[in-house]
């Protein structure tokens, strides 16, 4: 496995995650990273800490994911019905990324709820 300092985040984008038996649980569709304690230049260190997997035909969450009063009810609605399936992965449940095939390897066989708390 290459490390994944070689990698550019938006490599992670639609690859298909796949737990030990080999059952899909969809593909990536968003990462969530947040600041680490340790500074380069001006800047907090980021790291990844999970990934949004869902249906690959559902299109963007459009911030919809992130706070639950977002936008007209209406719209809110549908995106929300559109993801019903979409579910978080917690970094520390993914046990290897092959790189080259596109695929992220769970060691879990669920995806966590997709809440507010771990969508931003």
């Amino acid at each position: 496995m290459t490390p994944a300092s070689a990698h550019r985040l938006s490599e992670l984008l639609g690859c298909r995650v796949v737990t030990r038996q080999g059952q899909v649980l969809g593909v990536v569709k968003d990462v969530r990273i947040a600041p680490t304690v340790a500074v380069t230049g001006h800047r907090a260190e980021l790291i990844v800490v999970g990934l949004i997997v869902g249906n690959r035909h559902t299109g963007a969450f459009l911030g919809y994911d992130r706070q639950e009063e977002q936008g007209p009810w209406l719209v809110r609605t549908i995106v929300q019905r559109l993801h019903k399936d979409s579910g978080y992965l917690p970094w520390d449940q993914v046990s290897e990324v092959d790189w080259s095939d596109g695929v992220v390897h769970s060691s879990t066989d669920t995806l966590d709820p997709l809440t507010h708390a771990n969508a931003t």
